[in-house]
């Protein structure tokens, strides 16, 4: 019986494929503005029969909004409420850091107007609520004592206004508790 040798390079080439192939989404969203999500919001806020009726809607703007599929199980968005337990699990995303450190901020934002995916999530809330982070600029928090990045909102039917164009200081009094997430 002879015995085939398979080039290293081809062993390599496989394996490179296989290694990097769990972390690739398909990217076939078409992006859409941040304006257009919130009306698409108040439309599914004006029609919704229940409170829970719209808690995919932080999902699905991520997903618009950067143009990514990756919050969505068995082909349906998640809700609010699972999105840190789902990013937390997911090979797709990383822990970037403490909204109370600048320098993360920093980058948030700067990831956000190159766009890269970045949501911030209060870990220290029941919900573990999260908001997007969007291109714009940063500003000043008196409140916070640090830049802030510009962010969008989709709160739940009974929580406060939803809301865009606005510093992350304008959804959370504190940055206790408060993690940036990247996407890889």
């Amino acid at each position: 019986m002879k015995t085939k040798l398979i080039p290293i390079s081809f062993l390599a080439a496989i394996v490179l494929l296989v290694g990097c192939s769990r972390d690739v989404t398909t990217v076939n969203i078409e992006k859409e503005s941040i304006e257009h999500l919130i009306d698409e919001y108040d439309d599914c806020q004006s029609s919704a029969e229940n409170a829970l009726s719209c808690k995919d809607f932080t999902a699905k703007a991520i997903s618009k909004y950067y143009g990514v599929e990756d919050l969505m199980v068995e082909g349906k968005y998640i809700n609010y409420d699972e999105i840190y337990d789902f990013v937390d699990g997911s090979d797709a995303w990383r822990n970037y850091g403490k909204a109370s450190r600048q320098v993360v901020l920093d980058n948030a934002q700067k990831f956000a107007n190159e766009g890269v995916p970045v949501i911030a999530i209060n870990t220290s809330d029941d919900n573990k609520f999260v908001v997007l982070i969007i291109e714009g600029e940063q500003s000043k928090s008196s409140k916070w004592g640090v830049n802030v990045p510009n962010c969008a909102a989709f709160f739940p039917k009974n929580g406060p206004e939803p809301f865009i164009n606005k510093t992350l200081n304008y959804a959370w009094s504190s940055p206790d508790g408060v993690e940036i997430w990247v996407r890889n």
